[in-house]
């Protein structure tokens, strides 16, 4: 038998590991043989003969964006929920500022409507009240010349009719101009 099959497993698969060439191999160990092998590999490729391309989209890539796309879907929801809440929230503060400045104002009118002197002005101004020793009088203005008298008792035109006379009126060309 030869040396060779004498020889352990072990011895074996490490000197098949040696013959097998490294990257960059040809550079290294500086063979001829390796070297001129190598670039003939290279030339071919570069020749005609098309090397495999690595596809764009590899399957982890490809998971990796289903998983991103998932997580931005399940976060979505909750997170216009949130800003819905958020603009919610702002709209009954401002409710709530609005109340309690007008509840203030009611108060103050409150108040003023418990002094006396505040009530007695307003009868007078509002209600034309006055003390059974004064005498009030009240001051009418005359109608204006240019206005025209309507006598209620008069029947009206309906409003389309009124309507209609309009659009013809503003359709007759000015006499003045």
């Amino acid at each position: 038998m030869s040396r060779e099959t004498q020889q352990p497993p072990t011895k074996a698969r490490k000197s098949a590991k040696t013959d097998k060439p490294r990257k960059g191999a040809a550079t290294r160990a500086g063979t001829k043989a390796q070297a001129t092998t190598k670039a003939k590999a290279t030339k071919a490729t570069s020749a005609g003969r098309t090397r495999r391309v690595r596809p764009m989209l590899t399957s982890r890539a490809a998971i990796l964006a289903l998983v991103v796309i998932v997580i931005a879907l399940s976060l979505a929801y909750p997170l216009r929920e949130y800003v819905m809440q958020r603009a919610q929230i702002a709209q009954l503060q401002d409710d709530r500022a609005r109340m309690e400045a007008n509840l203030e104002e009611l108060r103050e009118r409150e108040e003023a409507l418990n002094d006396d002197a505040y009530v007695e002005r307003e009868a007078r101004a509002r209600l034309h009240y006055q003390y059974p020793d004064e005498t009030s009088y009240i001051v009418i203005r005359p109608d204006s010349e240019g206005e025209e008298r309507v006598d209620p008792s008069e029947p009206r035109d309906p409003w389309f009719t009124e309507l209609w006379r309009s659009v013809e009126e503003a359709d007759r060309p000015d006499d003045g101009l």
